[in-house]
């Protein structure tokens, strides 16, 4: 028979209780706690394992005033017969001296609610929500007053799965929230009705405390995902050209700055006639606001669109002094393109600019593949 083991052990605030049952399992069989790590604790085999007592750590700022209470606290647990054996993940570790038999260090339900449990999970709630709600509304807020082209993340796969696990982030951290808040009234109710505290569920509470190395995991794929996002392919042509593709379409932008006038065509083959309604309502859209026309290089002031029936389904020009744009829809193809000395009205010259790119797009695919 082993006299050692190391097994997964954390558990967060909101599961103390869990932890408690635990150690109390262990103990009953035999096993004593010999030190805590990160995410595990080792144990050892012992004749009369000393009993364990976990309750979540208060006083964790570093004011004196805490500080006194703090040590002032630790030196009762100790003249009580319990020692302090770890703090770990927001919990106090207690371990029963040896030989002794000590009283536990709470016994009143209601005293442990309004003392050690009420505040403990009322801090671990507002932590959650502080982190989403926060900080998950500012930042997407101060996103959104840029008014970015939302729609271009549709045109990367990985651009895509990145905000998908983002999303899996924010509902991870909100779903915590929601559980600690449910949990903290099953608390109350038990103290106000002179019950013991609820224990949580072990699996679940384990997967609480390996949460950190689930944020990790999310971390890095989040970040792989955003370099394989950045899949842009540019060429030495004349001008330059980027080409992204993913399962709802493929977009390709191409720019020239030559002798024979600056050139700027964008192409968007869309797999869903909803995408490509987006992307030419926002087109249009910028084209009227001119801080959006800075942010995107329109070297030209906010104009005004004029609907015009050039054989597409629906098209739309605008001109200033330095050129001419068109903006049109052919099925769920989206296509925008400014020009200084080409006539854009006229659709042969529209369509030879796009077999050009059409090609250019494949061949940059294949060299990209070979």
């Amino acid at each position: 028979m082993k006299d050692k083991m190391t097994r997964w052990f954390r558990y967060t605030a909101e599961d103390v209780k869990a932890a408690q049952a635990e150690l109390d399992e262990l103990t009953d069989r035999g096993w004593e706690l010999a030190e805590l790590g990160i995410f595990t604790a080792a144990f050892r085999r012992a004749e009369k394992p000393r009993r364990c007592w976990v309750e979540p750590a208060r006083w964790k700022s570093i004011r004196r005033k805490d500080e006194q209470a703090r040590t002032d606290y630790l030196a009762l647990c100790d003249e009580a017969g319990w020692d302090l054996l770890d703090e770990a993940a927001g919990l106090f570790y207690f371990q029963a001296k040896p030989d002794t038999e000590p009283a536990p260090i709470q016994t009143d339900g209601g005293l442990e609610w309004e003392e050690v449990l009420k505040k403990a999970l009322w801090n671990q709630a507002y932590t959650f929500f502080y982190l989403v709600i926060y900080w998950a509304a500012w930042a997407v807020g101060r996103f959104f007053l840029d008014q970015p082209r939302m729609w271009e993340l549709f045109f990367s796969n990985g651009a895509m799965l990145a905000q998908l696990l983002l999303l899996t982030w924010v509902v991870l951290e909100l779903s915590l929230g929601v559980r600690v808040v449910r949990y903290r009234k099953k608390c109350r109710r038990a103290a106000e009705a002179g019950k013991p505290m609820p224990v949580p569920r072990r699996g679940a509470a384990r997967f609480r405390g390996a949460v950190p190395l689930v944020y990790v995991v999310l971390g890095v794929a989040i970040a792989l995902s955003l370099l394989l996002g950045f899949n842009s392919r540019w060429y030495d042509l004349e001008g330059w050209l980027s080409v992204e593709r993913s399962v709802l379409g493929q977009s390709a932008e191409y720019r020239e700055f030559s002798d024979r006038g600056d050139l700027w065509i964008e192409s968007y083959d869309c797999k869903a006639s909803w995408l490509a309604g987006i992307v030419c309502g926002d087109l249009r859209a910028i084209e009227g606001d001119e801080g959006r026309l800075h942010r995107y290089f329109h070297y030209h002031g906010a104009v005004e669109l004029t609907e015009a029936d050039l054989g597409y389904d629906r098209a739309w020009t605008y001109a200033w002094g330095g050129g001419s744009g068109l903006i049109f829809r052919l099925g769920n193809r989206v296509v925008h393109l400014e020009a200084e000395k080409l006539d854009l009205t006229d659709r042969t010259v529209v369509e030879e600019l796009l077999a050009w790119l059409d090609q250019a797009a494949c061949a940059g695919g294949e060299n990209m593949v070979a």
